[in-house]
């Protein structure tokens, strides 16, 4: 029996993800597991943990299969569930240091699971599901890790008093100040240009894609209408530095509308493959190259045996990561550009001090599947941890705006090509969680440590 509750409170929590957005989930969820784990000897608790992990990872990862196929979202899925087992190997049956044992291992879980194997895969977080809950703002003060902190601390609390405290310090959190100020506007154009078939298919199709974005932005946007025109990742997957025709062709666009065009395109360098973002005012003026590439996506670890085990990794090409940060410049307001699986790295929360942010991405691959909305659910929580807005910009959507408070506030249909424009707000100043960067999973692993060191041991583990 509490094997299925395992299963139970596992496929529960991850209703907090998108597309279904119930954010109490989580925390039932994770109550139920703890209180299931506290009930059992060690050999239950292992295989309790596990089931739980499982029960999370497969049904808010199952997307990935589209790519990679179904045997590495499997390996993936398994492999990922042992991080689960941490709190079982910490925790003593009915041991009153439970209580804080588990709160501080699940930090060490979420910390595991956005950095091993491979540079991690922190995409099934359950920190990460909490944007419309009454505490967001712990977002903006503590980040991600504190609220991993923060909802498994709720679900160990015993009594009415502890309640009440961990209530007062929710409602302290909003008045706790920052220097986030506000600044001029900047009126910005979002294209959602679309592909011609959902899935693999538009990697053969770059010229249709690039002329879907050219039409789209010729046919919507008035010359001097707006202030920035941002495409999306892939919209020009034929390399401008090459292919003089497409590199005009933008140019000209750029020129006749007396806009600058921040456009997502791939190209190639002497050490292989670039997924960039370059701004053309008309002529090409800064580029990014993506740094913090996709495990299995841009890249291949373990090449060989991928490509034993699917045959859809011998499609995939290896791309080289970029190495430098970039701030665009134009007229004076300043933005920087995630593209893609970016926006999971929390270290380049840091880096989201400019004007406002964009991120740019393709989800075209993995077709009508949870991935669009949990993506764009993740560039929420980058905007209330930043203080920032956001222009998320998608070849198929979801194209949004997400205000400073991670509310979105414009958004296009998704698979349908439209533009989306809006004055945006732009920000200086750091928040709370950009001057303390990784202090709350330093000192969670330190008070960790010293919780497991002073415990008073039982034989009944």
């Amino acid at each position: 029996m509490h094997y299925l509750l395992a299963i139970f409170f596992g496929g529960l929590a991850s209703l907090a993800f998108e597309p279904y957005g119930f954010w109490y989930c989580a925390l039932f969820g994770i109550a139920g597991w703890y209180w299931v784990l506290t009930q059992h000897r060690l050999k239950q608790r292992v295989f309790i943990s596990y089931l739980f992990g499982l029960s999370i990872l497969l049904p808010t990862q199952h997307w990935t299969g589209i790519y990679v196929g179904n045997l590495p979202w499997l390996i993936l899925c398994f492999a990922q569930a042992l991080i689960f087992i941490l709190p079982a190997l910490l925790m003593r049956r009915n041991h009153r240091a439970n209580q804080f044992i588990f709160p501080l291992s699940y930090v060490s879980i979420e910390l595991l699971l956005r950095t091993v194997p491979f540079t991690g895969f922190g995409w099934s977080r359950l920190s990460l599901t909490q944007t419309d809950s009454p505490y967001d703002s712990v977002y903006r003060q503590i980040g991600l890790a504190g609220m991993a902190l923060v909802i498994a601390t709720i679900v160990v609390l015993r009594n009415i008093k502890h309640i009440l405290i961990l209530a007062v310090i929710f409602t302290s959190i909003y008045f706790i100040p920052d220097n986030v100020i506000e600044g001029k506007p900047i009126k910005v154009a979002l294209v959602q240009g679309g592909v011609v078939n959902l899935g693999l298919d538009f990697n053969n199709k770059p010229r249709e894609v690039f002329m879907r974005h050219l039409n789209q932005t010729t046919f919507s946007i008035s010359p001097s209408a707006v202030d920035l025109i941002i495409w999306p990742e892939n919209a020009v997957d034929v390399d401008v530095f090459r292919n003089d025709d497409i590199r005009i062709q933008i140019e000209k666009l750029s020129q006749d509308l007396d806009t600058p065009i921040l456009v997502g395109a791939v190209t190639r360098s002497s050490q292989g493959l670039n997924n960039q973002a370059i701004l053309f005012e008309p002529k090409i003026s800064q580029t990014y190259s993506k740094r913090y590439l996709t495990p299995f996506g841009e890249y291949l670890p373990l090449r060989s045996v991928a490509e034993s085990i699917s045959k859809y990794a011998t499609r995939i090409d290896d791309f080289y990561p970029g190495k430098e940060f970039i701030t665009f410049n134009v007229n004076g307001v300043k933005f920087n550009s995630l593209i893609c699986y970016e926006l999971i790295n929390d270290s380049f929360t840091k880096e989201n001090v400019n004007d406002f942010l964009v991120i740019q991405t393709n989800n075209a691959t993995f077709g009508d599947t949870p991935q669009l909305d949990q993506q764009l659910n993740i560039a929420r929580v980058r905007a209330i941890e930043s203080g920032r807005g956001v222009a998320y910009v998608s070849t198929t959507g979801i194209t949004s705006f997400i205000d400073a408070n991670g509310k979105v506030t414009n958004s296009l249909d998704k698979f349908d090509p439209g533009t989306s424009i809006k004055e945006m707000t732009t920000y200086s100043g750091r928040t709370n969680v950009q001057k303390i960067g990784y202090s709350v999973e330093i000192i969670s692993l330190g008070l960790l440590v010293m919780t497991l060191g002073y415990r008073r041991w039982k034989m009944d583990v």
